[in-house]
């Protein structure tokens, strides 16, 4: 069928032919959307009556933001209830006057079909025009007044029992057997998870209070990581899950879901190396699985990363990630009854037709009991057979805003060159952009895009401070930039003041002057799947040290906290970050820029602290006397310093650096010696054997020593140190 994109192309159109605008709005990694599309844009039929009475326009959400928002506002007033495909009906003057979202076929469950609704409308637009431009007048005038709708008023100031209350209200409705929310489907939690960690680990806070809410995200954060919507084969999670036990997936995985999930995981390690070990693995894995996924599926040639995978492949959901009992037991012969029985698989299969609620044969792999490295030679080894499956289709584009919360969750070499890429498209179009696919960068940026990328920016610096701090004499084991990252989060900041601030009410609008008007600007104050772009941009507002301006800005939405405060979670949190900022600014008025930079850190990002001391490798003897066969013997001693460890010579996970003694030129051997827990502490010594080259008298040869240092927290980056050495007959 004949698609538009947005734009006055299509909208002259419809002035000039006197037609009625189709508007279609999804995204590439929306099941319905892959249902819709091929039910009714791909039918003859229905294809041709759009082509003939209409003109069509196709958006996805993800690039047009604001046209979403916008008009998902039109579908919620007229049905009360929300979706994608989002199917609107407009005037050529944008206005609309029906609204929907997935219309079926064939009419089923009391849902007309996608014809019968086209049909409707094209008879009411030929003999009841008047009506239709009415209503869309009316349309307007109520999208007008929604958008633009001022916050309830709140003279309570945000105060230490306002963020005890918003504890109490997340509690209300926990799942105590689950986590999460009760009831289905289930969606991660990651604004109310942030808050609760944040809170626990807040300074002052009582400690009943901090026992419940460490509580509480351990057993959401436990059950997501074991449930079947954690990819447990090829690592990310899934969008959500459409049961009570975090066990069947809806399968897309989205980038920002992944980003907020690292970021969170990486906190509930901190808690959880105070709790319990097996707790601290369980998130370790999920964490460096999700890493892996990551750089292996997820990140572009030039260093960005992409939005999503979609759920379908081969025209069949979760097709990719489900199992039969026969493949496992191929695949992994007699370790297969184990694996069978550790990850949750029935005959019959586990997994369930979300439309038709029966069993397929499949299943996807989920826990009932917390588990180590057990089974992660199994899941390697089944990461490789599925690697010859048809994958889910990519969506290939790279949001700004998404690849900020990547950032802001690696803070490292990764997020440096996403960021330096960013900056690049920035130069090439003038101003930052929303988007970037295959190299092109276009769209305007959102406020999310600013707020998001600015956070990473100043999150970057942070982690390179507090790197360059514990680094030995200052010096780092990688070059470290934190001033040009704070200098560049400080001028988007800047910027992010121009474009999009309000100075009358407070508070930052989603649009700038420079974006196209829909219905007017609005301040989005509610989380989403993703946090507030407001609650992210005061905390920006902060972190650079324009407390009064974050301090107005969190006031203006105090009405909305005090009356939805499970929907306010990220502001939640910015009002935990401007209590430690006035407090160390109460304490520390000399250095306000510092105070704010410290009280950040802590909270929002815990980094590991860093040695003092380097691992160091050297030789026991350079020089090596060989016996009259040309053998001979040497050793190559580790000392690892307090505080850390390196990994095994063949450690459990696939993306842990293993250690590793490698002879050049000539022929040699190392003797590892045994592991504790796959981890080599204090002093570390591997034997190794060479042999001199036939009628030889001696050799000069190099040892290369490969290890990855990790503390309990994070692993830095694999290092490697080559040593010279001879040895003679």
């Amino acid at each position: 069928m004949d698609w538009f994109p947005w734009g006055d192309e299509a909208f002259a159109k419809a002035r000039d032919e006197n037609k009625p605008v189709f508007l279609s709005v999804g995204y590439s990694s929306c099941h319905w959307c892959h249902v819709m599309e091929h039910e009714s844009f791909e039918n003859h039929e229905v294809a041709g009556v759009l082509n003939k009475h209409f003109v069509s326009i196709k958006v996805d959400r993800e690039e047009r933001p604001d046209i979403d928002e916008a008009y998902m506002a039109a579908v919620q007033a007229s049905s009360g209830r929300g979706g994608w495909p989002m199917s609107v009906f407009l005037t050529a003057e944008k206005k609309p006057f029906f609204a929907g979202t997935y219309f079926p076929k064939e009419e089923r469950s009391g849902s007309p079909s996608f014809r019968t609704v086209l049909s409707q409308i094209v008879s009411a637009w030929t003999t009841r025009r008047a009506d239709l431009e009415k209503a869309a007048d009316e349309f307007a005038r109520v999208l007008t007044e929604a958008l633009g709708k001022p916050f309830p008023a709140s003279e309570k100031q945000i105060d230490q029992a306002m963020i005890d209350g918003a504890v109490k209200a997340f509690a209300s409705n926990f799942d105590p057997e689950n986590g999460g929310s009760a009831g289905a489907p289930k969606f991660p939690p990651h604004t109310g998870l942030e808050f609760l960690m944040r809170y626990a680990l807040q300074p002052g806070t009582p400690e009943d209070a901090r026992e419940i809410s460490v509580g509480m995200s351990m057993l959401t954060l436990e059950r997501m990581c074991m449930g079947g919507i954690r990819d447990h084969v090829g690592g990310g999670f899934h969008r959500y899950s459409t049961d009570e036990h975090w066990v069947l997936p809806h399968f897309e995985k989205m980038l920002y879901d992944n980003a907020l999930m690292l970021s969170n995981l990486k906190r509930g390690m901190l808690l959880a190396s105070q709790l319990e070990e097996q707790l601290y693995m369980l998130f370790y894995m999920a964490a460096g699985g999700l890493v892996t996924w990551l750089v292996e599926e997820m990140r572009s040639p030039d260093g960005l990363f992409y939005s999503a995978v979609d759920a379908d492949s081969e025209g069949v959901e979760g097709k990719f990630y489900t199992w039969n009992e026969t493949e496992i037991r191929d695949v992994l012969g007699p370790r297969a009854q184990a694996f069978l029985k550790a990850y949750n698989f029935k005959p019959e299969g586990n997994f369930h037709d979300e439309a038709t609620h029966k069993t397929t044969g499949d299943n996807i792999p989920f826990l009932t009991e917390e588990m180590g490295f057990e089974q992660a030679e199994d899941l390697e080894k089944l990461a490789e057979r599925r690697a010859s499956r048809v994958r889910p289709g990519l969506d290939d584009k790279a949001i700004v805003g998404w690849n900020g919360l990547i950032i802001s969750a690696l803070t490292g070499p990764l997020g440096e060159a996403c960021a330096s890429r960013i900056f690049a498209a920035e130069e090439q179009l003038g101003y930052l952009p929303h988007q970037i696919t295959k190299g092109v960068a276009s769209g305007r940026g959102f406020l999310d895009d600013y707020a998001y990328f600015a956070f990473g920016l100043l999150s970057l610096a942070e982690a390179q401070e507090a790197e360059g701090e514990h680094a030995e004499e200052g010096v780092a084991s990688r070059p470290l930039q934190p001033d040009l990252w704070r200098a560049e989060g400080e001028r988007i900041v800047r910027e992010m003041i121009e474009l999009f601030y309000d100075e009358k009410e407070g508070g930052f609008f989603y649009t700038s002057e420079r974006h196209e008007d829909l219905f007017g600007r609005t301040k989005q104050g509610f989380d989403q799947p993703m946090p507030s772009a407001n609650a992210i941009a005061i905390r920006c507002l902060l972190a650079v040290g324009d407390v009064e301006r974050g301090k107005k800005s969190l006031q203006a939405f105090s009405g909305w906290m005090e009356h939805a405060p499970t929907a306010t979670e990220a502001l939640y949190t910015t009002a935990l970050d401007l209590m430690l900022v006035e407090a160390s600014l109460a304490e520390n008025a000399a250095a306000p820029l510092e105070a704010v930079s410290e009280v950040r850190s802590q909270p929002e990002a815990p980094v590991a602290p860093k040695p003092k001391k380097e691992v160091a490798v050297r030789l026991e003897k350079r020089e090596l006397a060989a016996d009259s066969s040309g053998l001979a013997s040497g050793k190559i001693v580790i000392e690892v310093p307090e505080g850390l460890h390196i990994n095994s010579n063949d450690p459990p996970a696939r993306w842990l650096t293993p250690t590793k003694l490698e002879v050049r030129p000539i022929s040699g051997e190392a003797q590892y010696p045994p592991a504790n827990d796959d981890r080599y502490e204090g002093v570390v010594e591997i034997p190794f054997t060479v042999q001199i080259p036939h009628n030889e008298s001696g050799a000069d040869f190099e040892l290369v020593v490969s290890y990855q240092a990790c503390t309990d927290l994070e692993c830095l980056l694999p290092q490697e140190k080559t040593l010279n050495c001879v040895a003679y007959k």
